[in-house]
């Protein structure tokens, strides 16, 4: 009996190892970082006043790690092979911290909720952050809005937009475009914001 199973068993054992080749995990995707802004239009005020930067809202294609590239623009595709480091959303509000402390005029900037005890909130919400392939280009929006943390008064609002023009058809040049586009719009928000608080 014991022997009448052996082939059965050694071609279960052989399925199965072939099929791990199947199982094999998928070579993870190039993951890029986004850049903070440090050349800034103008001249940059200071400030002492304290304050905090939320994390944007943003719709589901650009709540996640992934790419966006639009191919319409009622039409959303995802950069194959290639993901942010993080989701969109926390890497803007993490850049633009970054990008005001850049300035060296802050006297504190950082996340809602710390240790700190805010005068304003930076509110911000992320309407674009992908590629236009009709027009080649890396387009973002972002709104922002000043807000009194004691009060829960709008001090000033405006919607920030930049493109940049994507150079090639690589992965390296689309996410080069996404950071010429952020590091300008974050230039133009931090430029904006220390004028009004």
């Amino acid at each position: 009996m014991r022997t009448a199973w052996q082939p059965l068993v050694a071609l279960l054992c052989a399925a199965v190892l072939s099929g791990c080749s199947f199982l094999a995990p998928k070579p993870a995707p190039d993951t890029f970082d986004l850049e903070a802004a440090t050349a800034f239009p103008g001249t940059v005020g200071g400030t002492s006043i304290q304050f905090a930067i939320t994390e944007p809202s943003a719709v589901g294609a650009l709540n996640s790690e992934r790419i966006v590239v639009r191919p319409e623009p009622t039409e959303i595709t995802y950069l194959a092979k290639a993901q942010w480091n993080d989701r969109v959303p926390v890497l803007v509000q993490a850049r633009l911290i970054d990008s005001f402390r850049n300035t060296g005029k802050v006297r504190s900037v950082g996340l809602p909720g710390g240790a700190v005890d805010n005068d304003v909130g930076l509110v911000t919400d992320l309407e674009d952050f992908h590629i236009d392939a009709e027009t080649g280009q890396a387009r973002i929006t972002i709104a922002v809005r000043i807000v009194s943390d004691q009060t829960g008064r709008v001090i000033a609002s405006r919607i920030f937009r930049a493109t940049a023009p994507v150079s090639g058809d690589s992965i390296d040049d689309m996410v080069d475009a996404m950071n010429a586009a952020f590091t300008t719009i974050a230039a133009d928000i931090v430029v904006w914001t220390l004028a009004r608080i």
